[in-house]
């Protein structure tokens, strides 16, 4: 029987970007330094959720949408709910390969056709708008995960981008922003061969290579050279171990 493996999207992007990383987290809870909490991010994110269903209740579409006259309607799906939850969020369990790969969420649309596209919020105070390739990957895994769970997916997916408006002359306890609608085309033929390497990574019982672009593993190995005390952390090309000096 194999041990039951579960990847997050974000798991699988770790594990992208370094195979090492990815395994430590699974192997023994070891994960990276997080990065700045986005609560401004997240907080627009809320607002957003709540301004659509407003929407999603009246049976229209919000104007981002419908001025890109695009033939479509929020869905209406009481699970919805669950599919934006982190702690639910939607998935699907590989049976032969013992593993389930899940992610929350933001919106959905759905087409006359009965195919969903993905909707994801993003905010941000930048001058130009760019759609960077983890946020291509990142609609690839959620319409491919979509299709595993049985839903007939579009082939496209939709950013709502948020943009700060810095053209005022000042704050005055009011920050506004530019919404604009992006969509890419979405492509999945990627996702079930990554996250079939992800699982056999997460399975085996001696670290991988670390990614040579790594700054997290070149940081540990560095800093390792220079640890004073009885203890010290050993990070070569071949693993990370904790070793007692005698």
């Amino acid at each position: 029987m194999l041990k039951p493996i579960k990847i997050s999207r974000s798991g699988l992007r770790l594990f992208l970007e370094c195979p090492r990383c990815f395994w430590l987290e699974q192997h023994h809870k070891i994960r990276r330094p997080p990065s700045y909490p986005y609560t401004l991010s997240a907080a627009v994110d809320y607002l957003v959720k709540r301004e659509f269903d407003k929407y999603r209740v009246k049976g229209e579409l919000p104007p981002v949408f419908a001025n890109a006259k695009l033939d479509a309607k929020l869905y209406p799906g009481e699970e919805l709910a669950d599919w934006r939850n982190n702690f639910r969020g939607i998935g699907y369990q590989d049976e032969d390969l013992g593993a389930t790969h899940y992610g929350a969420i933001d919106d959905i649309l759905q087409f006359p056709d009965g195919s969903l596209a993905v909707v994801d919020y993003k905010s941000s105070g930048s001058r130009e708008i760019t759609i960077y390739d983890d946020y291509q990957k990142q609609m690839d895994v959620y319409s491919y995960i979509l299709s595993r769970m049985g839903h007939q997916t579009h082939p496209e997916a939709y950013f709502v981008f948020y943009q700060v408006d810095k053209s005022g002359n000042g704050f005055a306890n009011a920050l506004n922003f530019r919404e604009e609608l992006r969509n890419v085309k979405v492509d999945t033929n990627w996702v079930p061969r990554a996250f079939e390497q992800a699982v056999k990574v997460a399975r085996q019982e001696a670290p991988p290579q670390a990614a040579p672009t790594c700054t997290h593993c070149q940081y540990v190995k560095a800093a390792s050279t220079h640890l004073p005390g009885t203890m010290h952390s050993v990070a070569s090309d071949q693993d990370y171990r904790v070793v007692k000096e005698e």
